[in-house]
């Protein structure tokens, strides 16, 4: 009696931190590079303590054999990935903004340590990144992912198989979202580029004398800061409005 009284609590929480430590190891800024895996796991630890009376009703009894219990781990496994999965699908839209923001801005060719990949990255693409990250630390945007891993105990029972086909629509749908929001994010400096080259091009057509690529480039990279500077408030307001409906629809499944 003493012995189950000990070893239930301490499975529940095993079996709490397999996802929520799968899922903390992998989920933006928590799961970048800089942060050790120590950290990530010290961060999920105290959460599943929290968690675990929780969800403990919806937890299945311990598994009577070790395939059961590979099961039930696998399961655990591929869920808290799939939940990181859906946090960088929605960060996919400030990288693909931020990639079409550099070309379209001539700003790509500026290379500095990404401290997120550890790899060398284009400058803007890295800032507007990490701002990304600070404003959604700021305003309490991960509060809203720690309320989709409890709940996920609801939409992802423990010890049942995942619906991977369902899995593949939502990642789908998602990503599609995504790529729709990311050029929305771009779409400023992305159609100023575009007037900005045919002006060039007519300048060019017209005094044949002069150097337009000598003047053109940097004036580009000077007038897209300065567009970039202007427009950064509203690209930070629709990307983290984007990602917190993301997860907001992410609890109502």
């Amino acid at each position: 009696m003493l012995e189950d009284l000990i070893a239930t609590p301490l499975f529940n929480l095993m079996l709490v931190f397999t996802r929520l430590g799968f899922a903390f190891m992998l989920l933006p800024g928590f799961g970048a590079a800089y942060v050790t895996p120590r950290v990530r796991l010290a961060f999920a630890f105290p959460l599943c303590l929290i968690i675990t009376p929780l969800v403990e009703p919806a937890l299945p009894p311990e598994p009577e054999n070790a395939a059961a219990l590979v099961l039930l781990i696998t399961t655990e496994v591929l869920i808290g990935t799939f939940l990181a999965l859906m946090a960088h699908l929605l960060q996919a839209a400030m990288h693909l903004g931020g990639t079409a923001i550099g070309y379209a801005g001539g700003l790509m060719n500026a290379q500095a340590f990404d401290p997120n990949t550890t790899q060398t990255s284009a400058l803007i693409l890295t800032f507007l990144m990490l701002l990304a990250l600070v404003v959604m630390f700021a305003m309490d945007l991960h509060h809203l992912i720690i309320r989709a891993l409890v709940d996920s105990y609801r939409i992802f029972p423990p010890g049942l198989l995942p619906p991977t086909g369902d899995f593949v629509t939502h990642s789908t749908e998602v990503l599609a979202r995504s790529f729709r929001i990311g050029w929305q994010l771009a779409s400023p400096m992305v159609i100023f580029s575009i007037v900005f080259y045919v002006a060039m091009g007519i300048m060019a057509r017209l005094m044949p004398q002069m150097n337009v690529f000598f003047v053109g480039l940097p004036l580009i990279i000077l007038i897209g800061l300065g567009m970039l500077f202007l427009t950064l408030p509203a690209i930070m307001l629709v990307y983290l409005s984007y990602f917190e409906e993301g997860l907001i629809a992410f609890l109502r499944l």
